[in-house]
């Protein structure tokens, strides 16, 4: 009787913490605008494109993405997806160059979605300055 009530708090602890941690990544995907930019741009097959794993972003109301971004370039898209204890509520994205504007900033580089205003990713100048180099002449960084 007593492992069997150890069990059920061990079953019971862990259901309960896998429904927190869903929670909270599904409460940072909306907060974030992930979920806005999903909604505007889905992912599609990457071709010929090249990656850098454990990178970072910060997007709206100051939701920091601290190493688990995976963001990869090609000719036509920039692709972003999370590592994968993250993915609930965050899918992949490909983002076309031409929807994306870039601005200097103190910090790094802020972009800009046209199809989902309101959502601007913050990322290291090092991240932008590998993207200008793998968009293919694509992406441009501004002022």
């Amino acid at each position: 009787m007593e492992t069997l009530q150890t069990m059920s708090i061990i079953l019971g602890s862990s259901l309960t913490f896998i429904l927190f941690w869903l929670s909270i990544i599904w409460l940072i995907a909306h907060l974030s605008g992930w979920r806005k930019l999903a909604d505007a741009y889905p992912s599609h097959i990457p071709f010929n494109e090249t990656c850098w794993s454990m990178q970072s972003g910060r997007f709206r109301w100051g939701s920091n993405y601290s190493g688990i971004l995976h963001v990869c370039a090609d000719g036509r898209a920039l692709h972003l997806s999370v590592f994968v204890l993250f993915r609930p509520g965050n899918p992949p994205l490909s983002i076309p160059w031409e929807d994306i504007t870039s601005t200097s900033q103190t910090f790094g580089v802020k972009l800009r979605f046209s199809r989902a205003e309101g959502v601007p990713l913050f990322i290291s100048r090092q991240l932008a300055g590998r993207l200008e180099q793998a968009s293919e002449g694509k992406f441009r960084l501004e002022g």
